[in-house]
């Protein structure tokens, strides 16, 4: 940590503007920070630098990198509830965010954007270096340039409906489309240029499966089946992974459903510190509503093992429990970010949209099975893509935002968010604000619809 304080020295506050799609990618270093060529004097500096980075990712309670998204993507969608008032939960419960909310302004666009800031001072110190090994620098560049995807991946889809900007200006337009295709450019380049193998003794810095991994959500988010089912069987056969078939142990660090973990060696998961009640008589901050509780089948092991329940007053709080330590230390859990359960369903979706149902429902019985039920009877495209979506919501609720973003990106929120979210829910919800406080610095920035 020393050697990432060194790295940069804090100046003055500064706010980015987007010019175009490729500027929405390789946004230059912030101004706040000063890159010394000693970091990248030697391999082991270097590594020192980027293990910094993964720090910084989990260095801020409720961020982007950091337990952020398993919250207020949840509250925002049907998974969880607040049990009692709170102006921060509130908001996004309710689908009513100001742009002047800190926890959207501060959490995940201010922790975002300071991340993508030092990973773009990295590849510049990285690809300037005369110092380096070749692969340390190749491997160190493929890290950093899976970090920067992983987070516009996040800003994309949660906050920027596009880059556009006022019709007077003459700075050239950006869809999201376009956002998305440079993130898989940053991606293809990351699977050249990380590893097969893990570059740690743990799965805490990501091999060549992880660009892979987050390649395969991106394909299936863009609807390029094809190339969805290729990067997911690509992770799927690698040899190096296989669901738990303990679901008490998928999350633990040395669990083999593991693809990519945020290491932090002095605290827990914020999702456990969050979700998890101080004791057996509290009632927890967040509870499971009552929707996601009964979309489980009778007899699903992922309710029994990923679900826990305080009793207060006479009524039962449901919590999710997949991560079970709520201290801060001793550490025995990471966050995981990628893992083997998603792909089989990622390559489920993508063979049902290419009408391949017998493959699709291999892929889906494989996380069914695991989870104590029978092999689902679907037949028809319809039938089988409905259990997938079925299969997701309980198989990743409260992870990275996944129940959130699959009903934005099926155009299913209205009709499943408008009913329950009434009278607050309104079609432009499905994008977060962008904060005023950035469009008061950025006169290019244009607010998304509703706000």
């Amino acid at each position: 940590m020393k050697l990432v304080t060194k790295m940069y020295v804090l100046i003055f506050p500064v706010i980015i503007g987007f010019s175009s799609c490729k500027k929405f990618v390789d946004v230059d270093a912030s101004p706040n920070y000063i890159v010394t060529e000693a970091v990248f004097a030697s391999d082991k500096t270097a590594i020192s630098a980027i293990s910094g980075l993964y720090l910084q990712m989990r260095n801020q309670l409720l961020s982007v990198s950091n337990g952020g998204l398993s919250v207020y993507s949840a509250l925002s969608a049907d998974e969880i509830y607040n049990t009692n008032p709170s102006t921060t939960a509130d908001p996004f419960y309710k689908n009513s965010i100001p742009s002047t909310n800190n926890t959207v302004s501060t959490n995940f666009w201010g922790s975002a954007y300071r991340n993508i800031y030092q990973v773009n001072a990295m590849l510049e110190g990285l690809s300037g270096s005369v110092s380096l090994t070749d692969s340390v620098r190749q491997q160190l560049k493929g890290e950093v340039r899976l970090v920067r995807a992983f987070y516009y991946f996040y800003l994309v889809n949660l906050l920027v409906l596009s880059t556009n900007y006022d019709a007077n200006s003459k700075i050239a337009r950006s869809t999201s489309g376009e956002i998305l295709q440079q993130i898989v450019n940053d991606l293809k380049a990351a699977e050249e240029e990380l590893s097969i193998h893990y570059p740690s003794t743990n799965r805490g810095r990501p091999n060549r499966a992880t660009a892979a991994a987050l390649l395969a959500r991106v394909y299936l988010y863009n609807k390029d089946w094809v190339n969805a089912e290729i990067k997911a069987s690509a992770v799927i056969n690698a040899g190096n992974y296989s669901l738990v078939s303990n679901l008490n142990n998928v999350f633990v660090p040395n669990s083999n459903e593991i693809i990519w973990q945020i290491i932090r060696d002095n605290a827990n998961t914020a999702e456990g510190s969050t979700f998890i009640p101080a004791s057996a008589t509290a009632k927890p901050v967040y509870a499971i509503t009552t929707s996601l509780l009964n979309s489980f089948e009778a007899g699903d092991q992922r309710k029994l093992n990923w679900l826990k329940s305080n009793t207060v007053s006479g009524q039962a709080y449901y919590y999710p429990f997949k991560y079970k330590v709520r201290v801060t230390t001793p550490v025995s859990e990471y966050e995981v970010v990628f893992r083997l359960g998603e792909l089989w369903l990622v390559r489920a979706e993508a063979r049902a949209m290419q009408n391949n149902s017998v493959g699709a429902k291999d892929d889906l019985n494989m996380i069914r099975n695991r989870s104590g039920l029978l092999a689902i009877s679907a037949n028809t495209q319809t039938e089988i893509l409905n259990g997938i979506e079925q299969e997701r919501r309980v198989e990743l609720f409260t992870e990275w935002g996944h129940r959130w973003l699959d009903l934005k990106r099926k155009n299913k929120a209205d009709g499943v968010l408008g009913p329950i979210k009434a009278p607050n829910w309104q079609p432009t919800d499905i994008l977060y604000p962008i904060p005023q406080v950035e469009l008061d610095r950025n006169p290019f920035l244009v607010q998304n619809p509703g706000y």
